[in-house]
């Protein structure tokens, strides 16, 4: 049986493995061959992960969700394809258009958003 402290820490890896632009499908593969856990348990941990991110979203103000989160995964994906062949550019540029999309960074402090006022 695994304590709670355990879970958070699976479901804190798997986050982290998400945000680094892969699919849900491919870190139920990673979080089930690393943690020695069924598939069905990586499934579970998989979803609450992505629950983590979800409810981290919803704290930046996007007014089309729909569409940022798309728009956020593809970003995502780019960057993390960027780090894994070695294309920094390409990685750095993601990172800022999704910096900018997301309100966060120096550059947006006096602005809510992506689109400036």
């Amino acid at each position: 049986m695994t304590t709670q402290t355990e879970n958070k820490i699976r479901i804190r890896k798997a986050a982290d493995h998400i945000l680094k632009g892969h699919s849900a499908q491919a870190t139920v593969a990673l979080v089930a061959e690393t943690e020695g856990v069924s598939r069905r348990t990586a499934r579970r941990i998989t979803a609450k992960a992505m629950d983590l991110v979800h409810r981290d979203l919803e704290a930046v103000d996007i007014q089309n969700p729909q569409l940022a989160s798309v728009l956020i995964h593809s970003l995502m994906e780019v960057a993390a394809k960027g780090r894994e062949t070695g294309q920094l550019g390409a990685s750095v540029a993601a990172l800022r258009e999704l910096a900018a999309m997301c309100g966060v960074g120096k550059h947006n402090m006096n602005h809510r958003g992506y689109w400036r006022p």
